[in-house]
């Protein structure tokens, strides 16, 4: 992972520095077991270069390109793995890597033909601000297929709120998690 890791992250530092091959995509890694477990396919995960960029400037998703720094390791050891509530044969994967103290999101498409191979593609990332908005996942939209119970827990235990449906959102999300997984 670290190998994997490191390129990355040295494509990244190119990017950064205007020195960008669009050709070759930005290699995530193999899924992990926890991945693979919630039906994530044994698949290399690879981002298009142009996506990533795309996805940085957009204005209702803006984050700064050395928030994915490391993002291999983020995507291959996340908080949590939904499943996509607006597009089928999709996962959202809730992970560490964070922007303005924000939790960045993945999207990624499994199963996708990318020229002469098939893939899981990351088709987005964006810090996800509403995080009632996923703890709704959990709790109403029954989205929710994999988790690390410490991170998800301490990830809960961070949200606050001043309204009582948010709190009490973030109350039944803690028991889902330490009570089923």
């Amino acid at each position: 992972m670290k190998h994997i890791n490191d390129q990355f992250n040295n494509r990244i530092r190119d990017i950064l520095s205007d020195n960008i091959d669009f050709s070759v995509p930005l290699y995530i890694g193999m899924p992990s077991a926890g991945l693979v477990s919630c039906g994530v396919p044994n698949l290399p995960i690879e981002m298009s270069v142009q996506r990533l960029i795309d996805k940085k400037l957009q204005s209702n998703h803006p984050f700064s390109l050395i928030s994915v720094v490391h993002m291999p390791e983020f995507v291959y050891a996340p908080i949590a793995v939904f499943l996509s509530k607006t597009k089928i044969g999709r996962k959202v994967i809730l992970t560490e890597m964070e922007d303005q103290n924000i939790n960045l999101v993945v999207a990624l498409e499994l199963n996708r033909w990318e020229k002469t191979k098939k893939i899981n593609s990351v088709r987005s990332i964006y810090p996800k601000e509403n995080t009632a908005e996923i703890l709704r996942w959990i709790v109403e939209d029954d989205l929710l297929e994999w988790v690390h119970k410490e991170k998800a827990l301490d990830w809960v235990g961070k949200q606050q709120s001043n309204s009582a449906d948010v709190t009490q959102l973030i109350k039944d999300s803690a028991n889902i998690i330490r009570n089923n997984y």
